[in-house]
């Protein structure tokens, strides 16, 4: 395969490459951040400003599949959480795309957000860009996240019951099903209630 695999911590990476990565995750997870009907250009924006002025996770690490020198894969590791005793609201952003749109996306990120436990590593974003689909990235970037796990570590994440290509996927790779959840605000939010959280283990 001719893709090279790089192991980076956010804010290791360029503001190019930044871009690059949520603009990756933003065209994956349309379906998600898509329900607003903004343009990827605006999405991309608010996930930028959002990102960088109110991040509430310490130095993610993301393994970067690169092709010609394009990123066209991703996974995320999430970094330590570090809650703040007082989050500013992004008033700039409400000026710019109304109350509504922000409240929708703050929303949707605050329920996908997850604290991992001690020698836990979850699996926060995996995305593959659109023309380079099944060619054994997303397998590439776990095994790559698996050998990187050490002994008596596990690796977790979170996948909608509804999406059966992913869950055959992670369940090739030796993760299996450890409950079943019910979330009811991404219920309302993407219309997919039902997920599962998977785990492996070294």
């Amino acid at each position: 395969m001719n893709n090279s695999i790089q192991v980076m911590a956010r804010d290791q990476l360029s503001q190019q490459e930044e871009k690059e990565v949520l603009r990756l995750l933003l065209t994956s997870f349309s379906a998600k951040f898509g329900t607003l009907h903004l343009k990827l250009d605006e999405q991309l924006d608010i996930l930028v400003y959002l990102d960088r002025k109110y991040s509430q996770q310490l130095a993610p690490v993301d393994y970067i599949a690169k092709k010609e020198n394009k990123i066209v894969g991703l996974l995320t590791i999430a970094g330590t959480t570090n809650y703040p005793q007082k989050l500013a609201y992004p008033f700039e952003l409400v000026k710019k795309y109304g109350f509504f749109t922000i409240a929708h996306y703050l929303l949707l990120l605050t329920a996908l957000d997850y604290r991992s436990a001690d020698k836990e590593q979850y699996i926060e974003n995996i995305a593959v860009h659109e023309k380079c689909q099944k060619q054994g990235i997303a397998k590439e970037l776990i095994e790559m996240a698996q050998a990187n796990t050490k002994n008596g570590e596990k690796l977790t994440l979170l996948v909608s019951a509804e999406n059966t290509h992913a869950k055959r996927l992670y369940l090739k790779c030796g993760f299996s099903i450890v409950k079943r959840k019910r979330k009811v605000l991404l219920g309302f939010l993407v219309n997919e209630p039902n997920w599962l959280f998977m785990e492996w283990s070294r």
